[in-house]
């Protein structure tokens, strides 16, 4: 087993248990949100950002968080969702931090179980357990303008992506968690004509898509990670994930430039799957053995991240701990100590060239008096 993933810290100021966790693009920031509300981390501190969103009061608690970076706005904007149905924003506001610039309860009001940005046309998706799927337009200073609102019966929304292009629009993907279904939604067409819809079979527990490769990876509860074609649904590949306890959703993501597949499990352990072989290429260790549900990746500056936490019903502290990937066999901190080495020796190597005649003119000189005591 390849074991590259070495823990490069933890998070620590969550109680109780976390529904979602996610970095900006660059790697920056990390949102979490759970039953004691939202928290925002600085990753270059490995610590949190004073002036945290508001603690969960009559909103409830955070159950879907997405980033929308966007060109025409310098600071990082935050979207998330509460249990009762709130959706709410956050600007970044130059040296004062992170504020709250936007909220209000979607329609029919309830869970908001997906969140998700395209930078590309800057659109936020959102969907609740009451069906409500929405698309909004989002801009740099006026309120997020809704695009579509439409109510699904008899669905369940799990989880929502922005998949291939349709024309001059990206078709939206909802994921249906007890019926296996997965619909799509274009704004700009009749939402009785929609694409055709398609389903697994199985219950959906999450999903990730990587529009580069036009895959899809889903969460099957009854037979692990599955992986899909975008274009012909087709099933290309399955990673078990062995199951102990029960059959719960588990979150699972992209990370490496799509090379892996992360899942989390029912009992404390994160499972990284190589893409083309379908083989546990590692096992992440998280404290215990509880409910490992909730995960995020990272690949900014060509460092893949994987961040991850209990998810269990528990009332004590919750670290999000976060495993970074090294130089192939290598731990992290043996890599940096190597380069500390390396730069070592050429700096002492630089410092002889710079001044080899006086180094010369001094080994001369030990060679001298060593011949004339040896004479």
């Amino acid at each position: 087993m390849t074991s590259n993933y070495r823990q490069h810290g933890r998070l620590q100021g969550h109680i109780g248990r976390l529904f979602c966790i996610v970095a900006t693009d660059d790697g920056k920031y990390l949102a979490s949100g759970g039953h004691d509300g939202t928290r925002l981390w600085d990753l270059q501190r490995m610590s949190e950002i004073p002036g945290r969103p508001a603690i969960t009061g009559t909103r409830g608690s955070t159950t879907a968080i997405t980033w929308a970076s966007r060109d025409d706005d310098p600071g990082e904007t935050l979207f998330y969702g509460t249990v009762h149905g709130h959706l709410v924003c956050w600007r970044q506001m130059g040296n004062q931090g992170f504020q709250e610039s936007y909220c209000r309860r979607i329609a029919q009001p309830s869970e908001i179980s997906g969140l998700q940005f395209d930078s590309l046309s800057n659109r936020l998706a959102v969907c609740n357990r009451n069906a409500v799927i929405q698309l909004y337009m989002l801009s740099s200073s006026a309120p997020p303008e809704i695009l579509f609102s439409v109510t699904v019966t008899n669905f369940d929304p799990r989880a929502l992506h922005f998949g291939a292009m349709r024309g001059n629009e990206r078709e939206l993907l909802v994921f249906g968690s007890h019926d296996g279904k997965i619909r799509t939604f274009i704004s700009s067409v009749d939402l009785n004509n929609q694409p055709e819809n398609w389903e697994i079979g199985g219950c959906i527990g999450d999903a990730d898509i990587d529009s580069r490769r036009g895959t899809i990876c889903i969460d099957d509860l009854a037979s692990g990670v599955a992986l899909y074609r975008l274009d012909d649904h087709h099933r290309v590949k399955l990673f078990p994930v062995p199951s102990k306890k029960e059959m719960r959703p588990r979150q699972v993501r992209f990370v490496d430039d799509s090379r892996s597949i992360v899942a989390g499990s029912d009992h404390g352990i994160i499972y990284i799957f190589d893409r083309r072989s379908g083989d546990i290429v590692q096992k992440l260790k998280l404290d215990g053995e509880d409910w490992a549900q909730t995960i995020a990746t990272s690949d900014s500056n060509t460092m893949p991240t994987i961040f991850a936490c209990k998810s269990g019903e528990h009332g004590s502290a919750n670290d999000i701990i976060m495993w970074r990937k090294g130089p192939e066999g290598l731990p992290i901190t043996t890599t940096i100590v190597g380069l500390i080495q390396l730069g070592l020796v050429l700096g002492t190597l630089g410092f002889a060239y710079q001044n080899k005649e006086i180094l010369g003119g001094v080994v001369g000189e030990k060679l001298g008096w060593l011949k004339n005591r040896m004479s």
